[in-house]
Protein backbone atom coordinates (compact mmCIF):
# COMPACT_ATOMS: atom_id res chain seq x y z
CA UNK A 1 0.00 0.00 0.00
CA UNK A 2 0.92 3.62 -0.54
CA UNK A 3 0.26 6.63 1.67
CA UNK A 4 0.49 10.41 1.42
CA UNK A 5 0.19 13.00 4.17
CA UNK A 6 -0.44 16.57 3.08
CA UNK A 7 0.23 19.33 5.61
CA UNK A 8 -1.88 22.16 4.28
CA UNK A 9 -2.73 25.68 5.38
CA UNK A 10 -6.15 24.69 6.70
CA UNK A 11 -6.01 20.94 7.22
CA UNK A 12 -3.76 17.91 7.52
CA UNK A 13 -4.85 15.02 5.31
CA UNK A 14 -3.95 11.36 5.12
CA UNK A 15 -4.57 9.13 2.10
CA UNK A 16 -3.88 5.39 2.06
CA UNK A 17 -4.31 3.79 -1.35
CA UNK A 18 -3.84 0.57 -3.27
CA UNK A 19 -2.32 0.58 -6.74
CA UNK A 20 -4.39 -1.07 -9.45
CA UNK A 21 -3.18 -1.75 -12.97
CA UNK A 22 -5.72 -0.90 -15.66
CA UNK A 23 -5.54 -0.68 -19.43
CA UNK A 24 -4.93 3.06 -19.01
CA UNK A 25 -2.06 2.43 -16.55
CA UNK A 26 -1.91 2.77 -12.78
CA UNK A 27 -4.88 3.82 -10.69
CA UNK A 28 -4.60 4.56 -6.97
CA UNK A 29 -7.84 3.55 -5.28
CA UNK A 30 -8.37 5.06 -1.80
CA UNK A 31 -8.49 2.56 1.05
CA UNK A 32 -8.67 5.10 3.88
CA UNK A 33 -8.73 8.89 4.04
CA UNK A 34 -8.58 11.25 6.99
CA UNK A 35 -8.81 15.04 7.29
CA UNK A 36 -8.38 17.17 10.39
CA UNK A 37 -8.51 20.95 10.58
CA UNK A 38 -5.43 22.37 12.32
CA UNK A 39 -5.30 25.81 10.63
CA UNK A 40 -1.49 25.76 10.43
CA UNK A 41 -1.65 28.90 8.32
CA UNK A 42 -3.38 30.90 11.06
CA UNK A 43 -2.08 34.50 10.88
CA UNK A 44 0.89 33.53 8.67
CA UNK A 45 -0.14 36.21 6.20
CA UNK A 46 0.04 38.89 8.92
CA UNK A 47 2.98 37.69 11.02
CA UNK A 48 5.10 35.74 8.55
CA UNK A 49 5.43 32.98 11.17
CA UNK A 50 3.81 29.64 11.84
CA UNK A 51 1.85 30.03 15.08
CA UNK A 52 3.07 27.92 18.01
CA UNK A 53 -0.43 26.73 18.85
CA UNK A 54 -1.06 25.78 15.23
CA UNK A 55 2.24 23.88 15.15
CA UNK A 56 1.24 21.96 18.29
CA UNK A 57 -2.17 21.07 16.80
CA UNK A 58 -0.57 19.92 13.58
CA UNK A 59 2.05 17.79 15.31
CA UNK A 60 -0.64 16.14 17.42
CA UNK A 61 -2.55 15.15 14.27
CA UNK A 62 0.64 13.85 12.65
CA UNK A 63 1.21 11.58 15.66
CA UNK A 64 -2.38 10.34 15.33
CA UNK A 65 -1.81 9.61 11.65
CA UNK A 66 1.38 7.74 12.48
CA UNK A 67 -0.61 5.43 14.76
CA UNK A 68 -3.24 5.06 12.02
CA UNK A 69 -0.60 4.07 9.46
CA UNK A 70 0.52 1.25 11.72
CA UNK A 71 -2.84 -0.46 11.08
CA UNK A 72 -2.09 -0.84 7.35
CA UNK A 73 0.69 -2.60 5.42
CA UNK A 74 2.06 0.67 4.03
CA UNK A 75 5.55 0.41 2.58
CA UNK A 76 5.67 3.72 0.70
CA UNK A 77 4.92 7.03 2.47
CA UNK A 78 5.44 10.59 1.29
CA UNK A 79 4.79 13.63 3.49
CA UNK A 80 4.32 17.03 1.85
CA UNK A 81 3.67 20.59 3.00
CA UNK A 82 2.34 23.49 0.99
CA UNK A 83 1.60 27.22 1.26
CA UNK A 84 1.68 27.88 5.01
CA UNK A 85 4.97 26.06 5.51
CA UNK A 86 6.40 27.65 2.35
CA UNK A 87 5.60 31.10 3.74
CA UNK A 88 6.54 30.61 7.40
CA UNK A 89 9.88 32.16 8.32
CA UNK A 90 10.20 29.56 11.10
CA UNK A 91 9.46 26.61 8.82
CA UNK A 92 12.81 24.91 9.57
CA UNK A 93 11.86 24.82 13.25
CA UNK A 94 8.55 23.19 12.33
CA UNK A 95 10.18 20.65 9.98
CA UNK A 96 12.73 19.73 12.66
CA UNK A 97 9.94 19.23 15.19
CA UNK A 98 8.07 16.91 12.83
CA UNK A 99 11.27 14.96 12.14
CA UNK A 100 12.00 14.58 15.86
CA UNK A 101 8.42 13.53 16.63
CA UNK A 102 7.75 11.12 13.76
CA UNK A 103 11.02 10.47 11.96
CA UNK A 104 9.48 11.81 8.75
CA UNK A 105 11.22 14.11 6.29
CA UNK A 106 8.66 16.59 4.98
CA UNK A 107 8.91 17.68 1.36
CA UNK A 108 7.96 21.36 1.13
CA UNK A 109 6.46 21.78 -2.32
CA UNK A 110 6.99 24.90 -4.37
CA UNK A 111 3.91 26.45 -5.92
CA UNK A 112 4.90 24.91 -9.24
CA UNK A 113 5.36 21.43 -7.74
CA UNK A 114 2.03 21.71 -5.95
CA UNK A 115 0.31 22.70 -9.19
CA UNK A 116 1.94 19.87 -11.16
CA UNK A 117 0.96 17.25 -8.58
CA UNK A 118 -2.62 18.54 -8.44
CA UNK A 119 -2.86 18.44 -12.24
CA UNK A 120 -1.68 14.84 -12.44
CA UNK A 121 -3.81 13.72 -9.49
CA UNK A 122 -6.95 15.37 -10.86
CA UNK A 123 -6.66 14.09 -14.41
CA UNK A 124 -5.47 10.57 -13.59
CA UNK A 125 -8.20 10.07 -11.00
CA UNK A 126 -10.90 11.10 -13.46
CA UNK A 127 -9.46 8.92 -16.21
CA UNK A 128 -9.07 5.98 -13.83
CA UNK A 129 -12.80 6.14 -13.14
CA UNK A 130 -13.60 6.21 -16.85
CA UNK A 131 -14.30 9.90 -17.37
CA UNK A 132 -13.24 11.25 -20.75
CA UNK A 133 -11.26 14.50 -20.82
CA UNK A 134 -10.86 16.94 -23.66
CA UNK A 135 -7.36 17.12 -25.23
CA UNK A 136 -6.61 20.32 -23.28
CA UNK A 137 -7.31 20.56 -19.54
CA UNK A 138 -7.07 23.38 -17.03
CA UNK A 139 -6.91 22.37 -13.35
CA UNK A 140 -7.96 24.83 -10.64
CA UNK A 141 -6.71 23.99 -7.14
CA UNK A 142 -8.04 26.25 -4.36
CA UNK A 143 -6.06 25.67 -1.19
CA UNK A 144 -5.96 27.39 2.17
CA UNK A 145 -3.06 29.71 1.44
CA UNK A 146 -2.76 29.67 -2.34
CA UNK A 147 -4.57 28.92 -5.57
CA UNK A 148 -3.00 27.16 -8.54
CA UNK A 149 -4.02 27.12 -12.20
CA UNK A 150 -2.30 24.56 -14.41
CA UNK A 151 -2.84 24.08 -18.12
CA UNK A 152 -1.89 20.81 -19.80
CA UNK A 153 -2.96 17.91 -21.93
CA UNK A 154 -5.10 14.92 -21.05
CA UNK A 155 -2.06 12.62 -21.31
CA UNK A 156 -0.34 14.46 -18.46
CA UNK A 157 1.91 17.00 -20.18
CA UNK A 158 1.93 20.34 -18.36
CA UNK A 159 2.07 23.38 -20.64
CA UNK A 160 1.81 26.38 -18.34
CA UNK A 161 0.46 27.60 -15.04
CA UNK A 162 1.28 29.21 -11.77
CA UNK A 163 0.45 29.82 -8.13
CA UNK A 164 -0.87 32.91 -6.35
CA UNK A 165 -1.33 33.82 -2.69
CA UNK A 166 -5.11 33.76 -2.69
CA UNK A 167 -6.32 30.75 -0.72
CA UNK A 168 -9.50 30.32 1.31
CA UNK A 169 -7.82 30.88 4.70
CA UNK A 170 -5.67 33.78 3.51
CA UNK A 171 -8.56 35.63 1.84
CA UNK A 172 -10.83 35.03 4.85
CA UNK A 173 -8.26 36.68 7.11
CA UNK A 174 -7.76 39.55 4.67
CA UNK A 175 -11.33 40.23 3.62
CA UNK A 176 -13.96 38.88 6.03
CA UNK A 177 -14.61 40.41 9.45
CA UNK A 178 -18.00 38.91 10.40
CA UNK A 179 -20.50 36.19 9.60
CA UNK A 180 -22.90 36.58 7.87
CA UNK A 181 -20.79 38.44 5.32
CA UNK A 182 -22.28 41.77 4.25
CA UNK A 183 -22.90 42.48 0.58
CA UNK A 184 -20.36 45.30 0.67
CA UNK A 185 -17.66 43.13 2.23
CA UNK A 186 -18.39 40.31 -0.22
CA UNK A 187 -18.01 42.72 -3.14
CA UNK A 188 -14.70 44.04 -1.78
CA UNK A 189 -13.49 40.46 -1.20
CA UNK A 190 -14.16 39.50 -4.80
CA UNK A 191 -12.44 42.63 -6.05
CA UNK A 192 -9.38 41.78 -3.96
CA UNK A 193 -9.37 38.22 -5.30
CA UNK A 194 -9.78 39.46 -8.87
CA UNK A 195 -6.76 41.74 -8.52
CA UNK A 196 -4.64 38.76 -7.45
CA UNK A 197 -6.00 36.18 -9.90
CA UNK A 198 -6.24 38.27 -13.08
CA UNK A 199 -2.52 38.23 -13.86
CA UNK A 200 -2.35 34.46 -13.45
CA UNK A 201 -5.32 33.92 -15.77
CA UNK A 202 -4.01 36.34 -18.40
CA UNK A 203 -0.66 34.52 -18.49
CA UNK A 204 -2.28 31.26 -19.62
CA UNK A 205 -1.72 30.45 -23.30
CA UNK A 206 -4.58 30.34 -25.80
CA UNK A 207 -8.07 31.79 -25.67
CA UNK A 208 -10.51 31.74 -22.82
CA UNK A 209 -13.22 29.10 -22.65
CA UNK A 210 -11.49 26.57 -24.94
CA UNK A 211 -10.36 24.04 -22.34
CA UNK A 212 -12.12 21.73 -19.93
CA UNK A 213 -11.85 23.12 -16.40
CA UNK A 214 -11.29 20.62 -13.58
CA UNK A 215 -11.55 21.76 -9.98
CA UNK A 216 -9.89 20.25 -6.90
CA UNK A 217 -9.42 21.14 -3.25
CA UNK A 218 -11.64 21.36 -0.19
CA UNK A 219 -13.62 24.37 -1.37
CA UNK A 220 -14.71 22.72 -4.60
CA UNK A 221 -15.39 19.27 -3.15
CA UNK A 222 -17.43 20.91 -0.38
CA UNK A 223 -19.49 22.88 -2.90
CA UNK A 224 -20.13 19.59 -4.71
CA UNK A 225 -21.09 17.86 -1.46
CA UNK A 226 -23.45 20.73 -0.61
CA UNK A 227 -25.05 20.48 -4.03
CA UNK A 228 -25.56 16.73 -3.55
CA UNK A 229 -26.64 17.19 0.10
CA UNK A 230 -24.26 14.44 1.20
CA UNK A 231 -24.58 13.55 4.87
CA UNK A 232 -21.51 11.32 4.50
CA UNK A 233 -18.73 12.42 2.17
CA UNK A 234 -18.26 10.05 -0.77
CA UNK A 235 -15.28 10.69 -3.03
CA UNK A 236 -16.70 8.51 -5.80
CA UNK A 237 -19.95 10.52 -5.94
CA UNK A 238 -18.06 13.80 -5.98
CA UNK A 239 -15.55 12.87 -8.67
CA UNK A 240 -16.80 13.62 -12.16
CA UNK A 241 -19.81 15.74 -11.23
CA UNK A 242 -20.28 19.13 -12.87
CA UNK A 243 -20.58 22.45 -11.05
CA UNK A 244 -22.04 25.25 -13.15
CA UNK A 245 -21.14 28.90 -12.75
CA UNK A 246 -24.72 29.52 -11.63
CA UNK A 247 -24.39 26.84 -8.96
CA UNK A 248 -21.16 28.37 -7.61
CA UNK A 249 -22.73 31.84 -7.56
CA UNK A 250 -25.81 30.52 -5.75
CA UNK A 251 -23.78 28.84 -3.00
CA UNK A 252 -21.51 31.87 -2.65
CA UNK A 253 -24.47 34.19 -2.01
CA UNK A 254 -26.38 31.70 0.12
CA UNK A 255 -23.42 30.81 2.35
CA UNK A 256 -22.41 34.45 2.76
CA UNK A 257 -25.87 35.13 4.19
CA UNK A 258 -25.54 32.50 6.93
CA UNK A 259 -23.77 32.62 10.27
CA UNK A 260 -21.23 29.95 11.21
CA UNK A 261 -23.71 27.82 13.16
CA UNK A 262 -26.14 27.80 10.23
CA UNK A 263 -23.41 26.79 7.77
CA UNK A 264 -22.13 24.04 10.05
CA UNK A 265 -25.37 22.03 9.93
CA UNK A 266 -25.81 22.07 6.15
CA UNK A 267 -25.69 18.57 4.58
CA UNK A 268 -22.33 18.37 2.82
CA UNK A 269 -20.50 20.95 4.95
CA UNK A 270 -17.33 19.40 6.34
CA UNK A 271 -16.32 20.12 9.93
CA UNK A 272 -14.30 23.32 10.26
CA UNK A 273 -14.93 24.43 6.67
CA UNK A 274 -17.75 26.89 7.39
CA UNK A 275 -15.53 29.80 8.39
CA UNK A 276 -13.54 29.81 5.14
CA UNK A 277 -16.03 28.46 2.59
CA UNK A 278 -17.28 31.90 1.51
CA UNK A 279 -13.78 33.08 0.57
CA UNK A 280 -13.11 29.79 -1.18
CA UNK A 281 -16.34 29.99 -3.16
CA UNK A 282 -15.52 33.61 -4.05
CA UNK A 283 -12.17 32.49 -5.47
CA UNK A 284 -13.89 29.81 -7.54
CA UNK A 285 -16.49 32.28 -8.79
CA UNK A 286 -13.93 34.91 -9.77
CA UNK A 287 -11.70 32.39 -11.56
CA UNK A 288 -14.60 30.98 -13.57
CA UNK A 289 -15.65 34.52 -14.47
CA UNK A 290 -12.15 35.50 -15.63
CA UNK A 291 -11.81 32.27 -17.61
CA UNK A 292 -15.27 32.79 -19.16
CA UNK A 293 -16.28 29.19 -18.43
CA UNK A 294 -19.77 28.01 -17.53
CA UNK A 295 -18.90 24.81 -15.67
CA UNK A 296 -16.14 22.79 -14.08
CA UNK A 297 -15.68 19.08 -13.45
CA UNK A 298 -14.97 18.12 -9.85
CA UNK A 299 -12.18 15.72 -8.94
CA UNK A 300 -11.52 14.37 -5.46
CA UNK A 301 -8.07 13.42 -6.75
CA UNK A 302 -5.56 16.23 -6.22
CA UNK A 303 -1.95 16.70 -5.19
CA UNK A 304 -2.07 13.69 -2.84
CA UNK A 305 -2.91 11.26 -5.64
CA UNK A 306 -0.58 13.25 -7.89
CA UNK A 307 2.36 12.61 -5.59
CA UNK A 308 1.67 8.88 -5.85
CA UNK A 309 1.55 8.97 -9.64
CA UNK A 310 4.65 11.12 -9.92
CA UNK A 311 6.64 8.84 -7.59
CA UNK A 312 5.60 5.65 -9.41
CA UNK A 313 8.07 4.18 -11.94
CA UNK A 314 5.51 4.77 -14.69
CA UNK A 315 2.08 6.24 -14.44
Amino acid sequence: MYAVIDIGTNSVRLLIAERELTKEGSFYRPVAARLKITRLGQNVNASGLLDEGAIARTCQVLREYQHELNKFPVDNLVVTATSAVRDGANREEFLAKVKSLTGWDVQVLTGEQEAAASFVGATKTLQGLGFALSPEVLVLDIGGGSTELTCGTADGKIVAGGSIQAGAVRMTELGITRHPVSNGELKQLQQMIRSRVAELVSALPGGKGKRALVGVGGTITTLAALELKLTVYDWAKITGMSLTKGCVEYWLRYLAGLNLAERAVLPGMSEGRGEIIVAGAAICNVVMDLLAVDQLMVSDGDLMQGMLYLRAPAY
